[in-house]
């Protein structure tokens, strides 16, 4: 991969992250309701059963053909936080693959279009959209303590622009989620 991809990449999963950081705020609520007033209780931190940066097998990923980037650390409003690592298919899409406090039922309650639930083996999953970005997609797994967060972004350019983020976001987790040990 040359520098330049290796930037505009970079760049790409920098501004993926701004928009998970955004669309998970809680900016713009009703200021009727005080703090703990109809919201779950958010974890005080990430879940601690899985490390996606250092327990996802190898030859999983060697099958998705991703190559790591960096770790991945956010911390959004509300307590908020995500811990992880992005990966790459060369050629062609991004994923932030990471521990997030979030839980399925907040991720739902963002109430975006096109959110759809299903299981991956014994776990609830949930993937989402927001309306004003289609090159990317949220796939949630459920974990003790929040989720194991999947957010794609397949931009046009990309060797797999022509298939559906959330399809392959889904396809990821589905191969990511098995190796999560039961107790997470």
């Amino acid at each position: 991969m040359t520098g330049r991809s290796k930037a505009v990449r970079a760049t790409v999963f920098a501004v993926a992250a701004v928009v998970v950081v955004a669309g998970c705020s809680d900016s713009g609520g009703s200021s009727s309701s005080g703090p703990g007033k109809d919201r779950p209780a958010v974890a005080a931190d990430v879940p601690q059963g899985f490390d996606p940066c250092k327990d996802i097998p190898a030859t999983v990923m060697e099958s998705l053909s991703l190559e790591p980037t960096s770790p991945k650390v956010f911390d959004g409003s509300g307590g908020i936080k995500w811990r992880g690592c992005g990966w790459v298919k060369p050629s062609g899409y991004t994923v932030g693959i990471t521990a997030t406090n979030l839980t399925l039922g907040m991720v739902r309650a963002k109430g975006f279009p096109d959110t759809r639930d299903f299981t991956i083996g014994l776990r609830s999953a949930v993937s989402t959209r927001r309306p004003d970005d289609s090159e990317a997609c949220w796939v949630n797994v459920d974990m003790k303590g929040g989720t194991l967060e999947f957010l794609l972004n397949n931009p046009p350019y990309a060797s797999t622009s022509k298939t559906d983020a959330c399809e392959l976001a889904r396809g990821v987790a589905e191969k990511i989620a098995p190796s999560m040990p039961a107790s997470a």
